[in-house]
């Protein structure tokens, strides 16, 4: 199947897409993402400096900040490709349709898998009341759909969108986005869990960047990606600054070995939503 394109037309002026055209992008785009981003935190430095009143405003503004990123990528499709970001998100209606049915399906998949039982090291303690969790809710959603929409338009829309066009190979055109994906996830602070976290991404990135070379459209990787988030974000998290809008906070860090046994399920939990994505883009 051929990758997101939101008309007939071509989705790229460069037909097929130049590799070097593409490298530059991703050039550009990191220069981009680095000034305004710089940009953006002298902007909301006096709410910065509000976060020690409320760990919420923290994370929301981290999470927030994915929005220079679509900016990025906008400049970047604009100057060097004379499109917007339209041309990565493929019909709108179409997306908006596969998106809300993997939503529909994959629901209640999340919350059963979110149910399942932990070990005692792993079990989380309540972080926020109710009332509190509830009042930031809505702002966590649109800052968690920022997040998601930042990564799945650069990772599966951008990158992946242009590969597909100009490698034949799957193994290229699917697995390079996923490794790279993987491989931003890194994070020394986990120890010898890291390289775990960067499977475990990477092995989203493939679900994801699959279900977006089936479907045609961002819909269905933009709701398994959401749905991911809101449940590591805004459900159980770790204590960390990304942590201020979960519920629950778990009491061990990323470096702890008692996640070991997590990583399995993990994975596993992936594949079933990658099935379940499949299975809604199929009726």
């Amino acid at each position: 199947m051929t990758g997101p394109s939101p008309d007939s037309t071509p989705p790229w002026r460069d037909t097929p897409p130049a590799l070097w055209r593409t490298g530059a992008g991703l050039l550009m785009f990191v220069v981009f993402y680095a000034v305004l981003l710089s940009l953006w935190f002298i902007a909301l430095t006096p709410m910065i400096s509000a976060m020690l009143a409320g760990r919420q405003v923290a994370t929301l503004v981290m999470l927030s900040s994915f929005a220079v990123a679509l900016l990025a990528l906008e400049l970047v499709l604009r100057l060097l490709h004379g499109r917007g970001l339209g041309v990565l998100i493929g019909s709108l209606p179409l997306t908006l349709l596969q998106g809300g049915r993997v939503l529909l399906y994959a629901l209640p998949v999340v919350l059963v898998i979110s149910l399942l039982p932990m070990s005692e090291a792993l079990e989380p303690r309540r972080y926020l009341s109710t009332g509190t969790w509830l009042r930031w809710l809505v702002p966590g959603l649109v800052a968690v759909a920022i997040q998601v929409s930042a990564e799945e338009f650069l990772f599966r829309g951008y990158l992946q969108g242009r590969l597909q066009a100009r490698l034949d190979h799957p193994a290229l055109w699917l697995g390079l986005p996923a490794l790279v994906f993987g491989a931003l996830h890194f994070d020394a602070t986990a120890g010898d869990n890291a390289i775990w976290f960067v499977v475990s991404a990477a092995a989203f990135g493939l679900a994801a960047g699959d279900l977006t070379a089936r479907a045609g459209s961002l819909g269905p990787a933009l709701a398994l990606h959401f749905l991911n988030n809101c449940i590591a974000l805004l459900g159980v998290s770790f204590g960390d600054e990304l942590g201020g809008l979960a519920l629950y906070h778990l009491t061990i860090r990323q470096d702890d070995p008692a996640l070991l046994p997590l990583i399995p399920v993990e994975l596993a939990s992936t594949f079933v939503l990658w099935l379940t994505a499949r299975l809604a883009l199929r009726r």
